[in-house]
């Protein structure tokens, strides 16, 4: 019984390097930080959160002009309005920049899983050790488009 189990062991020592991976590691910050579309969307993002930002410095400047309680109150309630409409369209507009950079990330990740052959490609943050590093491969197919 025991050479049985020895020999079966030994079987899978041998065959083991068989069912192996081959596994790509991405540095993903490194990614978005090299990607010109992402640049672009990003200071895009930073953007439209200066001008919400100077909206809001104009809107606290008028109301410190405002003398009636009444009118303080009702300038108060339109901008709190109007600020959360501001608000919910800028977070559209976030997540439909930071959308469209991930998306083309993930298609470049897997244009080159397939075209290295690569079972699986995971952040290096999530690998001690191993794997084939592919940031510069996806960098560079990302900005030919």
């Amino acid at each position: 019984m025991f050479k049985k189990v020895l020999l079966l062991l030994m079987a899978l020592c041998i065959m083991a390097p068989s069912f192996a991976a081959n596994i790509g590691v991405v540095d993903y910050t490194k990614i978005v930080q090299n990607y010109s579309k992402a640049k672009t969307a990003y200071e895009e993002i930073d953007d439209r959160a200066t001008e919400l930002q100077r909206w809001l410095m104009d809107k606290e400047k008028e109301f410190k002009k405002i003398e009636s309680p009444v009118q303080r109150k009702s300038f108060e309630e339109k901008t709190a309005k109007d600020f959360a409409q501001k608000q919910e369209a800028f977070a559209k507009f976030k997540a439909q920049k930071e959308e469209g950079v991930d998306k083309d990330i993930q298609h470049a990740i897997k244009a080159v899983a397939l075209e290295d052959k690569l079972d699986a490609i995971m952040d290096d943050q999530a690998i001690f050790y191993g794997g084939v590093d592919v940031t510069q491969k996806i960098i560079k197919k990302l900005n030919i488009k």
